[in-house]
């Protein structure tokens, strides 16, 4: 194997291994770290980007290959009209055999990288979903706090508004207690003066008898 394609082979064992490690049930926190650490890192931004160039060169190959996979089948079809030595028969099927190989190396390679950065994506978003929920969930406990806080402060309204009420009515009662007492003390003031009149009336009628009774002796 070539330089090219055995480096495409150590890519591709690259990306199954860190294909592995994505769907690995690793712990939220760990993950989360880790895949932050990845989208967020200067880093990994440039490494992403050298990737972007491997990846041009591994398409690059994996056009060629396919190329040489064609153009091999070309001449193989060409040669079934020909006999030929069998050193040429096993040469050209050594042939056909390693273009093949590079053509579903470098595809493949390409196919999982596809699918290693839509995975990594979709387990980011997966995240920041959870972490939009967990502030949710954290929103709505706070607001059932407040509401219920609010729900208690209601309650200690109500009941003092009661208690004033029922302090309004005893005053309320006081002062109609208060005017009845001021009624009868009024009545009772023109009964006093009602009977004194009678009195002093009574009294001057008497003074008139007595002295109508010396006249008399």
């Amino acid at each position: 194997m070539s330089l090219p394609y055995t480096m495409v082979f150590a890519l591709l064992m690259t990306e199954m291994i860190t294909f592995i490690f994505l769907i690995l049930p690793l712990p939220f926190k760990w993950r989360r770290g880790m895949l932050n650490f990845l989208s967020k890192s200067p880093f990994m931004a440039n490494i992403q980007y050298v990737m972007k160039i491997v990846f041009i060169f591994v398409f690059i190959l994996f056009v060629d290959s396919l190329n040489r996979v064609i153009k091999v089948e070309e001449i193989r079809s060409e040669d079934d009209h020909h006999h030929h030595h069998p050193h040429t028969e096993t040469s050209m099927a050594a042939r056909r055999f390693y273009a093949q190989r590079n053509m579903y190396l470098t595809g493949f390679t390409l196919f999982l990288s596809l699918i290693l950065n839509r995975t990594f994506i979709t387990i980011l978003d997966l995240i920041k979903s959870e972490e939009k929920m967990e502030i949710v969930k954290k929103q709505a406990a706070q607001q059932s706090k407040e509401y219920e806080r609010v729900l208690d402060s209601e309650q200690k309204l109500l009941k003092e508004l009661k208690d004033l009420q029922e302090v309004a009515a005893s005053h309320q009662s006081t002062k109609t207690d208060l005017e009845n007492l001021k009624k009868q003390a009024t009545q009772q003031q023109q009964e006093y003066l009602r009977l004194a009149d009678e009195n002093t009336a009574m009294e001057k009628q008497l003074k008139g008898i007595k002295s109508e009774s010396k006249k008399d002796i």
